[in-house]
C-alpha cells in the first residue's frame, strides 16, 4: 500500500487509477477533495455512479455483497464509499473480509477511516484487500500540524498560482490553523483581490480582517502588543458573535504559558531583569515561534514580569471556573478587566 498526502493526490491520478483508496482523517476539506478527485478521474474511464454508505450496526452486508455481485450484470460501474467506524468490531471485520471477497474491476472502493491503526493493517480483511489490490492507496487526510501547515499553504498557493513570501504564509496558519476550508476561501478571496497574484503580509492580515469580522487570535495579538482599547473592541465583538468564553480561554492560556516560560530566568533570579537578545533568539526558536510572532512576544515580555504572568494565569483559572459555573455577562467583564491589565 502506497501513503501519499492529498496534493500529491492529482498527480497520482494522473498516472493510475486504483481500485482501492483510504481516506484516513477527520479533516472535511481534504477528506472532501480528495473524495472528488478520484470520482472526477474515474468519472472519465466509465465509474458514473457514486454509492456512499455510513457503515454502522444497522448496515444491511448481505443487501450491500448481493448488490456488488449483480452489479457486473445490471450496473454501470460504480464508484462505492464506506465510511467505517473506528471501533472495529469482530462482526464488523467479518462483513468487510466477506464484502472483500465479492469485489471486481467494476466498483472503485474508497474507505473513509478517521483512524487506521497498526492492529487493523494486521486483519484478515485489510490482509485481503491489500491482496486484491497490491497499488492500494492510502491519503493521509488528518489536519496539518502546525509544523506541516506552513508546507501545505505553500503548496495550496503555488497550485493556485500565487506567490507568497513567508511571512504572508505564517501569518495565514497562524490565523487559520485547524481550519483548512477558512484558509481555502482566504486564498481564493485573495487571488480575487490581487490580480498580480503576490502575497505579502499586509495583504494577508486585509483579508483576515475583512473575512472574520473578528477572531480569537486577533484579541491575543491585540493583548500581546498592548493595546487595550482594541482587544476590549474585539472583545464585545467575540461576545456578540457569541463565541464560547472557554474557547478565548484555552487560546489565551497557551500564549501566557509561552510568555512564563520565555520569562522563565527572572523566577530564578527574583528579579525583573530582561533576557539578553541573542538568549530571547535561542528562546524564540526552541519554542517555535513564528517570525512575524516574535515582535508580539517581545512586546509583551517588556512589559510583563514572570510574577504577574503567573497571576493573570492564576485569575485566567478563576475565570474558567466562573465561566464553568455561570453563563452570565459578569465573565465577560472580568475578561475585559483581565484583558486591561495583560495590556498596562
Amino acid at each position: 500500500m502506497n501513503r501519499i498526502f492529498p496534493e500529491q493526490l492529482n498527480q497520482h491520478l494522473s498516472q493510475r487509477l486504483a481500485k482501492v483508496y483510504f481516506l484516513v482523517g477527520q479533516d472535511p476539506l481534504l477528506l472532501s477533495e480528495s473524495e472528488d478527485a478520484i470520482y472526477k478521474t474515474a468519472n472519465q474511464q466509465g465509474f458514473d455512479e457514486k454509492n456512499s454508505i455510513q457503515i454502522d450496526s444497522q448496515t444491511d452486508w448481505a443487501q450491500l455483497i448481493e448488490s456488488c455481485q449483480s452489479m457486473g450484470l445490471f450496473f454501470n460501474k460504480q464508484v462505492m464509499v464506506l465510511n467505517l467506524p473506528e471501533n472495529f468490531t469482530a462482526l464488523l471485520q467479518k462483513n468487510l473480509q466477506e464484502f472483500i471477497s465479492v469485489l471486481h474491476d467494476d466498483i472503485l472502493l474508497i474507505l473513509q477511516i478517521a483512524k487506521l491503526a497498526k492492529a487493523n493493517e494486521n486483519q484478515a480483511w485489510f490482509v485481503e484487500l491489500n491482496q486484491y489490490e497490491t497499488s492500494a492507496i492510502l491519503v493521509n487526510c488528518q489536519t496539518p500540524t502546525a509544523e506541516n501547515l506552513p508546507r501545505w499553504v505553500k503548496n495550496r498557493t503555488k497550485t493556485m498560482g500565487l506567490e507568497a513570501d513567508d511571512e504572508a504564509i505564517q501569518q495565514l496558519c497562524y490565523s487559520y490553523e485547524n481550519n483548512l476550508l477558512a484558509l481555502k476561501q482566504a486564498l481564493q478571496l485573495l487571488d480575487l483581490l490581487y490580480p498580480d497574484h503576490k502575497l505579502n503580509y499586509n495583504r494577508v492580515i486585509s483579508v483576515v480582517e475583512q473575512s472574520s469580522i473578528f477572531t480569537p487570535f486577533q484579541w491575543i495579538d491585540a493583548l500581546l502588543m498592548g493595546k487595550a482599547n482594541r482587544a476590549k473592541r474585539i472583545l464585545k465583538g467575540l461576545q456578540a458573535e457569541d463565541v464560547q468564553p472557554v474557547i478565548l480561554l484555552r487560546t489565551l492560556q497557551r500564549e501566557l504559558f509561552t510568555l512564563l516560560e520565555l520569562t522563565k530566568p527572572q523566577q530564578h533570579t527574583m528579579t525583573t531583569e530582561k533576557l539578553p537578545t541573542q538568549q530571547i533568539k535561542v528562546e524564540f526558536d526552541r519554542l517555535k515561534i513564528w517570525q512575524n510572532r516574535r515582535p508580539l512576544f517581545l512586546s509583551a515580555i517588556q512589559r510583563l514580569t514572570y510574577q504577574e504572568l503567573y497571576e493573570i494565569i492564576q485569575e485566567l483559572a478563576n475565570i474558567e471556573r466562573l465561566a464553568k459555573q455561570e453563563f452570565s455577562d459578569e465573565v465577560w467583564i472580568k475578561l475585559a478587566d483581565l484583558s486591561v491589565k495583560i495590556c498596562l
